[in-house]
């Protein structure tokens, strides 16, 4: 009996070790290992997939972030090129030209670790929230954040809205998760509601593996 349990006590301090040793091993690759392949973004490193609608523009993939000419959208929070990436840029129309509605989509991920008070995504999303209405062109909150999911990941949402005439407002949604240490947001922009509508529709069919 003796021996059953040194064995038994054994085999459990050897799978406590391999544990362990998943849990601290980092994750391989980098959050920009994305590329584009026929209708598809996908991500390696965030197991993510987006498929890009027919017609939609790409803008390159790359680690900084460029607000579009005269775009209203305020820029993502500040910390190290190590730490924030630009993931995807999606829009229905290209940036480059003068378009009164031009619904977009733009994918991010922050590392969670190194923005101070941030420990899940629903923290993330209240530090964008505050960034939102401190912006040059402040965006109000529709309503509180909300529990969602995104491709089957568990998310926060929140709606804003921003005045730019007496006859226009642009809406933004985010939608945060988090994956891998980052906070992944997935920011949609749109002045109609139809234009949120097909951006809703683009992100609902995302994928995580």
């Amino acid at each position: 009996m003796n021996r059953m349990h040194f064995g038994l006590r054994l085999l459990l301090g050897i799978m406590g070790v391999l544990l362990l040793g998943a849990c601290q091993r980092s994750r391989e690759g980098s959050p920009t290992d994305g590329q584009l392949s026929g209708p598809y973004y996908t991500n390696r490193f965030f197991g993510l997939s987006i498929r890009v609608p027919s017609g939609w523009t790409v803008s390159e993939l790359k680690p900084t972030f460029v607000p579009p000419k005269n775009s209203p959208r305020p820029p993502p929070p500040k910390s190290s090129a190590q730490s924030a990436y630009q993931l995807l840029m999606l829009s229905e129309k290209p940036l480059s030209t003068a378009q009164v509605n031009n619904g977009s989509l733009l994918v991010m991920a922050e590392e969670a670790a190194k923005v101070p008070g941030v420990k899940s995504a629903r923290d993330y999303l209240a530090r964008v929230s505050q960034l939102m209405i401190d912006a040059p062109i402040a965006y109000h909150p529709v309503a509180g954040m909300v529990e969602t999911k995104l491709g089957g990941t568990p998310a926060w949402r929140m709606d804003f809205t921003a005045r730019l005439g007496p006859n226009k407002t642009v809406n933004q949604t985010y939608i945060v998760c988090q994956r891998h240490g980052y906070a992944l947001s997935f920011i949609l922009s749109g002045t109609t509601p139809a234009e949120i509508q097909r951006l809703e529709q683009v992100v609902q069919a995302a994928r995580f593996e």
